[in-house]
């Protein structure tokens, strides 16, 4: 392998210590996020859903990439190749090169919980939820394409990182290429995933710092896509002969765009966290407990129900994880520290007139039905919670024909 000869300063050179850091920081942050979700979701919600163990699983492929690049940075990757010697070469190839699949995992995983999430809250039609199928399918398909060009590119693939093997191996820039591409369409997906429940949401008659509130918190994966695409930028690293040097400040962006999108996909569901910092009266510790009865009236004494209606259809329905996550997001509930002015009665039997709610859940969400027909689209549903307590019932009329009883 001819490789240029380096002066001085260039063989002193190491970039190691900052992939160290950068990839251990961002991987903390977006394992604090995960561990919020999972407490959201699971304690508070008491219900985990497909999209959280998607999250969770990326969150593991994401670390399996981090060690890796450990290990590849303790044998001179961050280093200028003609600095190391063969052992450290080779290592340096083989645990970069391992890195790459987990990694790759990391930010295609998540667009699937993402999906999940927006087929949850925003409804879609038939044939939109067919493309966002297809954005998620369709970038995973294509990122394993990258994979197995990685590893198929030279025969015998361990002659990549066993120099000592003959070899027959394709133009490295067939990768590059072919990763631009993949690269690119998952950009794509990024960002239309994250600017889709943006421009539902404006139409949305609602307030104006509920709806920023609501497109900031959905939308934040445009930042994975940026990430996406800069990322990008450095992927001919691989084509080149200084593989150890080039191709550090690919390892770093490749980490920080599994765990951005991971970070991304989290955020719209802690908002049970924030109401808690603020101490708000998020949920209730008696009944069944949790956001699981947020805004039902479920506690000691009372009975709750929500009444959703639209048009002319209106039916009693309970609260289930995906309603208290948008109500969570779309109506703040100011909840007082005495439980009496939480009640919808007055003292004297009248019934309070609440606060106007706003909630894009669809009808299937609420155990509703609609006599309209609202498939495939946003329906706006006012809600209504009737509560009693058991001591304001009026007493049962006495049957005649039953005798008194002393």
């Amino acid at each position: 392998m001819d490789l240029p000869p380096l002066t001085e300063e260039e063989l002193k050179a190491n970039k190691g210590p900052k992939i160290l850091a950068v990839i251990s920081a961002v991987s903390a942050v977006s394992t604090l996020f995960v561990a919020a979700r999972v407490f959201v979701r699971g304690y508070v919600m008491r219900k985990l859903q497909l999209d959280d163990y998607i999250v969770i699983f990326a969150l593991f492929f994401a670390w399996a990439c981090v060690g890796s690049s450990i290990k590849a940075v303790q044998w001179g990757n961050g280093k200028h190749f003609a600095a190391l010697n063969l052992e450290q070469m080779q290592n340096a190839v083989k645990y970069t090169i391992f890195g790459f699949p987990p990694g790759i995992m990391s930010f295609a995983l998540p667009k699937f919980a993402a999906v999940l999430l927006l087929n949850r809250l925003m409804n879609p039609s038939k044939w939109h939820r067919v493309w966002l199928w297809f954005l998620a399918f369709g970038s995973q398909i294509l990122l394993l394409g990258c994979v197995v060009i990685l590893f198929a590119q030279c025969t015998p693939s361990a002659a990549q990182w066993n120099f000592s093997l003959e070899k027959k191996c394709w133009d490295p820039w067939l990768l590059v290429n072919y990763s631009i591409g993949a690269g690119s369409f998952s950009a794509f997906a990024d960002l239309y995933l994250a600017i889709y429940p943006s421009v539902v949401l404006i139409g949305l008659q609602i307030e104006l710092k509920k709806k920023i509130a609501l497109c900031i918190a959905l939308g934040i994966g445009s930042v994975a896509s940026v990430v996406a695409i800069y990322k990008t930028t450095s992927l001919p690293s691989l084509a080149k002969p200084d593989f150890s040097w080039e191709t550090s400040d690919l390892v770093i962006w490749t980490i920080i765009e599994g765990q951005t999108i991971i970070i991304a996909s989290c955020i719209p569901l802690l908002q049970p966290l924030i109401d808690m910092a603020k101490g708000r009266r998020s949920f209730r510790t008696t009944g069944s407990s949790g956001y699981k009865h947020y805004g039902s009236g479920a506690g000691t004494g009372t009975h709750g129900n929500n009444l959703s209606t639209t048009g002319g259809g209106r039916r009693l329905g309970k609260r289930d994880p995906d309603a208290t996550l948008l109500d969570t997001l779309t109506t703040r509930v100011d909840r007082q520290q005495d439980d009496v002015e939480n009640r919808a009665t007055t003292s004297d039997g009248s019934v309070k007139k609440s606060d106007s709610q706003e909630s894009i859940l669809p009808s299937d969400k609420r155990n509703t039905t609609y006599n309209g027909g609202h498939q495939g689209r946003i329906v706006r549903t006012h809600e209504v919670t009737v509560e009693y307590d058991a001591s304001d019932k009026a007493p049962l009329p006495r049957d005649p024909h039953q005798p008194w009883r002393g």
